[in-house]
């Protein structure tokens, strides 16, 4: 009964603060992210717990009144906006008494950033991103640029939305900072305002999802490495020296942190001699229904199909003509796979095109595939060129 009233004398008191304080307002306090392995939502002075003396935290900070304990701006925001205001006190101290709040609270909290040092901007962005990652209530997603930057996107995508896909993101309330386990590169993260499709045009010098299923017949630890004549642009999972996840036969990978994830990706420039002396000329109108039917003689099976198509198709459907050739050594060549241990099938396919305003006679490509047989890795990519 103490616990409940004192709770309720703590909303009432700070009932008239208003507006949002921002992450980077003064606090004599230094703060100290990640001391706990398994950081609570709530857990404002990071003790390992939530209780009354959060929400206290809160309220004082928001007063700018000196504090005797650490602050975490990470799990102080209560409600997950962004901002540190009395409604994260007023979350927290309905969550004490067993009222409805967010459930999240007294959980692992999902820290992607680290708030504390991040620089913090109200302004609203737009961009084109690649989606790499969909959870319920958040998706990440990366610049078409290539550009080695990660952005968590606060906000539900609908049923029409898909790992690989692009997408034109205006969000707001974003935190800027580095991880520099991960290229030293930017990482940013926002509040989903709108999205769109893509306005994204293929760069013709950059090889685009070159993806890599791995199959084995039972769990294994594999690791890949991909020799490149030329560059990485962007890799996910981080290449540090090559991936080494465990495989599962249903072709779900995972890392040493516990992450999943259902393919290998990269992309990047090579520096090819691509053979375009055969191959097709494909009406833009036809050329998802022709992609499905040489994907299936070059072996991929029907989600790898699928995932293809998903990310050309919207590229070239429109095109009056495509000039599409299938790479082998060409492109093998440069890009030199090595998995290990090593599988019994290795299936590659990588497709290059190219619009045209008018048919092109091209001699045809003859289109063949090994038996998926035993362990079978898989990749598949491709590039537009000039």
């Amino acid at each position: 009964m103490f616990k409940k009233t004192l709770s309720l004398i703590l909303i009432l008191g700070v009932i008239t603060l208003i507006g949002a304080v921002p992450f980077s307002a003064e606090t004599p306090v230094v703060v100290s992210f990640g001391s706990n392995e398994a950081p609570l939502l709530g857990d404002a002075n990071a003790d390992g717990s939530v209780d009354i003396t959060d929400a206290t935290c809160i309220q004082r900070y928001l007063l700018e009144i000196p504090l005797p304990f650490s602050f975490d701006l990470n799990l102080a925001d209560a409600d997950e906006d962004g901002y540190i205001t009395i409604l994260d006190t007023t979350y927290e101290q309905r969550w004490l008494i067993n009222i409805a709040s967010n459930d999240n609270i007294g959980k692992p909290a999902d820290i992607w950033l680290d708030k504390n040092t991040a620089d913090h901007y109200d302004t609203t962005f737009s961009g084109d991103m690649v989606i790499y990652e969909i959870h319920p209530d958040y998706f990440m997603a990366r610049p078409v640029t290539s550009l080695p930057s990660d952005f968590k996107i606060h906000g539900k995508l609908g049923d029409d939305w898909h790992l690989g896909d692009q997408i034109w993101c205006t969000y707001n309330n974003v935190y800027h900072g580095f991880n520099f386990d991960y290229y030293n590169c930017e990482r940013e993260e926002g509040w989903l305002v709108s999205i769109k499709p893509s306005t994204f045009v293929p760069d013709p010098y950059v090889c685009y999802k070159p993806v890599i299923y791995l199959y084995p017949e039972e769990e294994t630890e594999v690791n890949v490495q991909l020799d490149l004549n030329g560059e990485f642009l962007y890799t996910y999972p981080a290449y540090e020296d090559g991936w080494t996840v465990t495989a599962a036969p249903d072709g779900t990978l995972t890392d040493n942190s516990g992450k999943t994830y259902p393919y290998l990706f990269w992309e990047g420039k090579l520096n090819a001699d691509y053979d375009l002396s055969k191959g097709f000329c494909v009406k833009g109108e036809d050329t998802e229904a022709f992609l499905k039917e040489k994907l299936a003689l070059l072996g991929l099976s029907e989600k790898e199909i699928a995932d293809f198509t998903e990310f050309w198709t919207e590229h070239m459907e429109n095109n009056p003509y495509n000039v599409i050739s299938f790479q082998t050594d060409a492109y093998t060549d440069a890009a030199q796979l090595n998995v290990s241990p090593a599988p019994d099938s290795v299936i590659r396919v990588f497709m290059t095109w190219y619009a045209s305003d008018e048919a092109v006679d091209v001699p045809a490509q003859e289109l063949t595939a090994p038996a998926r047989t035993g362990f079978t890795a898989v990749e598949w990519g491709g590039q537009m060129i000039k």
